[in-house]
Parts: C-alpha cells; structure tokens; sequence
C-alpha cells in the first residue's frame, strides 16, 4: 500500500513539474498563426511589409509581470500595423485575424495638438475574460501626425504634469475614461502597446489604468518600444509598475530624451545584442525590409550619447527648459530686437517648419533648405564665430542673428519661411549651437564632426527606432514556436 502510495505521488510530482517546465517555455500555450500587413517607416515609399504573426491567448493567463518576448514581438507587429483608423486598415485586420471580435478607433482625422490616435480590438477568452488591445499610434504616412507627434515629445512642461511629461499625461487624461469603459462584465484584462511618442502615451495609459478601473492588481499587459522618457525618477514609484514592460535599443536617441533624470513606469529590457543582431540582416531580408543593405556605422551609439549629453549642458535642468529668456540683439545695420522665448517652444515651433509639406521627397521646408547648401554653410559659419564667442565667454548674439537673418533669406526665396519667423529661428540656433559645435577640450576652434553626423547620417541615428529594425530584432528573440 505504502509503494503504491509513493508510486502515486511520484507520478502526480513529476506531471506537476513537467507542466511547470512546459509553462515556463511556452510549451503549454495554443497558438494561432496567420498573415500581418504593416508600415514600414525605414522605407521612403510608404512601403507595406507582408509578415507572418503568432499568437496565443494563453499569454493572457500568465501574470503581467512576466516578460513574454513572444507577447513582445505581436505587440511590436500590432503597433506597427496600427498607422489608421480605417476599419478595413492593415490593424483592425490584424486583430480580426487574432479573433478579436470587435474592433475600433479614436478620430484619427484630429488636429488637435492635446489628442492622439489609437486602434481598439475586444474579445471574449475561455474563461470569459474580457480582453482589451489598445494599441497606440506610433508612425503615420500623414506629415500632419508626424507634426503633431513631435510637438508633443517636446512639450516636456506644462501644468498639471505632476512630474509626469506633460503632452504624454494631457493625452492619457484626455482618453482614459474611453479606454476603461472597453471593459465590460466581471473580469477585465488589457493589453496596451506603442512606440516611440505611442510607446511613452501607452506607458502612462498602463501605470493610470488599474487606479481608474478602481482595481490595483488589474491585468493590464503593457509592452512599448523605443519610447522616450515619461516621468521623473522619483514619481516613477519603486517597483510597482512591473507589469510594463519597456524594450529599448542602447544606441537610440530617441529613448535618451528628454534627460534630466526622467525615466519611464516600468521594467527596461535592453533589445540590442551584439551576437543576435549578426543575424538582422537576414531576417531584415526575409520581410522584404529596405534596411536589409544598411551599413551601420560603428560610432551611432558614441553620436547618441554625445547629444544627449551636449542638450543635457545647455539645458541642465528640465525647469531651465520653459525657463522664459529675453535677448537683446543688436545686428549688423544697428538694429536692436529685443526677443523672448522658451526653448520649448522654440522647439515646439522648428517641428512646424521640419514637419510641413506634403511628405514628398524634397518637398519639406527643411529639404528645401538643405538644398541650398553654399549659402546654408555661409549662415554655419556665423554661427561658428558665435560658438567660439560663447566658449570665450563674450556674447554670441549678434553672430547667432546674422546666421540667422541669411538661413531665413534662404528659406524666403524657396518658399519655406511660412512656419518660422526670423526672431523664432534665432532661438532655434541658439540651442543649436551649443549642442551641435563641440570644442575639444583645451582647444579653441570648434569641431563640426557631430553637426556633419547628424546632418550626414541621420538614417544611422534613428536605424534601430524603425519598425522594420524593432521587429526583426523580436523575431530574432522569439521565434516562431515549432
């Protein structure tokens, strides 16, 4: 009786383990597979990748709190799908084709500089859970998205941020409400993904949710990408966010803004690996991406982290950021302009300029510029004289107006100054200056290298926030289970 007793719970022993083993590796989840269209922002042609997906509901079974580099890589896939709000769009079919029942979005056709645009999807799982994707939009073909977007990544202050970034708390404040009535009947789970400005918006969204639907311990499933920095670090809590998970590569820029310490709610999972990415090539090729044949330079992360730290020392605290300034300029013809600004808004108004247009290939005020390239050097070589003033210690100004007064010139004879003002670009070049001519160190001539990268090689700056990078790097990571 005794041997047979051992013998049973033997057995119970070793089946309990192995269904902990086969839970631990995904073994026990029930898959679904199927076709995904989404955006690539890597492409100039508003190119659409035709990729291949997996997915499970079993995810949703595990706590939050788990990192599933498989949930990962469907919500980096959702994310990218979801550019529109057209129900037939490359999104909504991507979460009919994962049996959400029911689909919808925010007005994607919105202005306003407060709103965003996000896709829906509602299902019904096993156990009768209810289960909400929020997938918040990160990219779109429309250059007056893209301008919106930005302007919000550089509002940073406001006030009711409340240590949060400003944009990113007014956007989540301004939604919440609908995003916790998706929610019907007793259990509720959601899954909340984004990238970039998405990524940051869906960051906050996650940490806000479980107190708005009055639950702390709620299912909420949070995966962003590449997103920027959201909170201050001693409003981001001490490990209670755990159940957001933050992908991010180390040489992006974009996620080391705004700086002063800010953070985001959440874990961080570094996504870049050395060994693995020998193989992005590859699977770049395999989804027909055009970042296949890029060449990366070996010193993007030494570029990034120099700009982070140049825009750090000119703005050395975020209050300095929306600090009011007030210069007296007196340029060449004796004129006195006497200007008041904020780098953020100066800021705020250069994504005007840098986002207008129709989005065509050299049809941006920017492009436009660029293509006057002697008489831009011209104005680059004032504001060098006023970068060596600066580091003397004397006043830049006057140097800095004249850059200025012939960048504008430019701008009016190729029909691009309608979204800044000469006074309004003088501010511009005054931050501009500081974070983009370097002196080396006991030397007084400046170095253009950083300007000349960031100028030269912007494809290799913002190479690992594309989309295309992001999910090949997660297909790398988690590959289709066999």
């Amino acid at each position: 009786m005794k041997g047979s007793m051992k013998k049973k719970l033997s057995a119970a022993c070793a089946a309990l383990l192995a269904s902990a083993l086969l839970c631990a590796c995904g073994g026990s989840y029930t898959y679904t597979t199927g076709d995904v269209d989404w955006y690539s922002t890597y492409s100039k042609d508003e190119k659409i990748i035709k990729d291949t997906y997996y997915y499970s509901d079993d995810w949703f079974s595990d706590r939050p709190e788990k990192d599933n580099e498989e949930l990962a890589l469907a919500s980096m896939q959702l994310t990218a799908s979801a550019v529109t709000g057209d129900e037939n769009g490359t999104g909504a079919a991507f979460l009919k084709s994962m049996g959400f029942e029911e689909t919808g979005s925010s007005d994607f056709a919105s202005t306003d500089p407060d709103d965003f645009n996000y896709i829906w999807g509602r299902k019904t799982l096993d156990d009768g859970t209810s289960l909400v994707a929020v997938a918040v939009q990160s990219s779109s073909p429309d250059m007056s998205v893209k301008n919106k977007g930005w302007k919000q990544n550089f509002t940073v202050n406001g006030d009711i941020s409340e240590g949060e970034h400003y944009a990113y708390a007014k956007a989540v404040d301004r939604m919440i409400d609908g995003i916790a009535d998706l929610g019907t009947g007793d259990k509720v789970k959601y899954w909340i993904t984004g990238q970039s400005r998405g990524g940051a918006i869906a960051n906050v969204l996650a940490a806000h949710l479980p107190e708005k639907l009055g639950d702390k311990n709620a299912g909420v499933f949070a995966y962003t990408f590449e997103a920027p920095a959201t909170v201050d670090e001693e409003n981001a809590g001490s490990g209670g966010y755990k159940y957001i998970h933050n992908y991010l590569c180390s040489d992006d820029f974009v996620t080391m803004i705004p700086g002063w310490g800010m953070t985001r709610y959440g874990d961080t999972h570094e996504l870049t690996d050395k060994k693995r990415d020998e193989g992005l090539a590859d699977e770049l090729r395999a989804l027909g991406s055009d970042a296949a044949d890029h060449k990366m330079r070996i010193v993007v992360q030494k570029d990034a982290d120099r700009l982070a730290a140049n825009i750090t020392a000119a703005i050395p605290s975020r209050a300095d950021y929306s600090k009011t300034r007030t210069d007296k300029v007196t340029a060449a013809d004796g004129t006195v302009h006497e200007i008041t600004y904020t780098y953020q808004d100066s800021l705020v108004r250069l994504m005007d300029f840098v986002f207008s247009g129709s989005g065509e290939p050299g049809d941006s005020p920017l492009s436009k510029l660029m293509s006057r390239k002697d008489d831009v050097m011209d104005s680059a070589s004032h504001l060098a004289e006023g970068s060596k003033l600066a580091n003397a210690g004397r006043d830049p100004s006057a140097e800095y107006w004249t850059a200025a007064e012939g960048l504008y010139k430019v701008m009016q004879e190729t029909g691009s100054a309608g979204q800044l003002t000469e006074e309004e670009l003088y501010t511009i070049l005054c931050l501009a200056a500081p974070v983009l001519i370097e002196f080396p160190e006991g030397g007084s001539e400046p170095s253009y290298d950083l300007l000349t990268d960031v100028a030269g090689y912007s494809d290799d700056l913002t190479y690992s926030h594309q989309f295309d990078t992001l999910v090949a790097r997660l297909k790398l990571l988690a590959p289709e289970p066999k």
